[in-house]
């Protein structure tokens, strides 16, 4: 059975959780890395107005990655981030995409603005989402699209795009850090929504994180990261990609009930 933990940043060192997978870490700035991956300058100028961090700041500090879906005022990320460990809610919370002249955007999390997945979710689990209202639209720049024809499968390659995980110092704030990867296996799930399993290196603050992937020359949005491996492990730094053994990291399907839930919140 495999054992996995919310990847979300809201506790210090020593209790970072972090995984790398099959050797190396491949994440860097998406500047470095991003032309290497195929990623065009405007595609690059894209991500970065679309894509960014998502934070609560009381009663305690949390912080993850999110992304425009579905519309220009709303943002997909991962459901924990909002949530307590006691299960009370978090507030003060706020996106802010990550090109230099972005500002910080509330979040509204009035009933009204927001779909969970659970309330509070199980981290790691199927209905590990949040789908929130902003206090106003990002406008000029549109969401990236969800693929509902061909389904994401084993052996498709990604590129993962995190606002600022743990471990990633050397990369300015303001720009998001990426990296190559693949799905590793697509289970059949029982929940209204669709995971996968990946390579994708992870550490504090992956949560949220945007899977793209191409799918007849256009980026589509696959997934958010949710989970990854155990607690630090020195033997598990850079082991081989291994469900059982925790090495590992499980992507929530952008496409089935997020979905719809996103649509629903949209008024489509």
């Amino acid at each position: 059975m495999l054992a996995v933990i919310a990847a979300a940043a809201s506790l210090p060192e020593p209790f970072t959780r972090t995984n790398i997978i099959d050797g190396r870490d491949d994440r860097d700035s998406i500047l470095v890395l991003g032309p290497a991956l195929g990623l065009a300058p405007e595609e690059i100028d894209r991500i970065r107005h679309v894509f960014g961090y998502v934070g609560c700041l009381s009663p305690s500090p949390s912080i993850g990655s999110g992304t425009l879906f579905v519309a220009d005022d709303q943002v997909l990320t991962a459901g924990h981030i909002f949530f307590e460990p006691s299960g009370g809610m978090r507030s003060n919370c706020f996106f802010r995409a990550q090109t230099p002249d972005a500002d910080r955007i509330d979040i509204l999390l009035d009933a009204g603005s927001v779909r969970f997945g659970g309330a509070p979710p199980r981290p790691g689990s199927n209905d590990d989402y949040a789908i929130v209202r902003l206090a106003r639209p990002i406008t000029g720049h549109q969401a990236f699209p969800v693929e509902t024809t061909n389904r994401v499968a084993a052996g498709d390659r990604l590129i993962v795009v995190t606002a600022h995980p743990v471990g990633m110092e050397h990369v300015d704030k303001q720009v998001p850090v990426v990296q190559p990867c693949e799905v590793r296996r697509v289970p059949i799930s029982s929940g209204s929504t669709n995971f996968f399993r990946t390579d994708c290196d992870a550490s504090g603050a992956s949560s949220g994180g945007m899977h793209l992937s191409r799918v007849d020359g256009r980026l589509v949005f696959r997934g958010i990261t949710i989970s990854t491996g155990p607690w630090r492990d020195p033997s598990l730094d850079g082991a081989a990609c291994d469900e059982r053994g925790g090495s590992v990291t499980t992507a929530l399907g952008t496409d089935g009930g997020i979905l719809a839930a996103a649509l629903g919140l949209a008024g489509r």
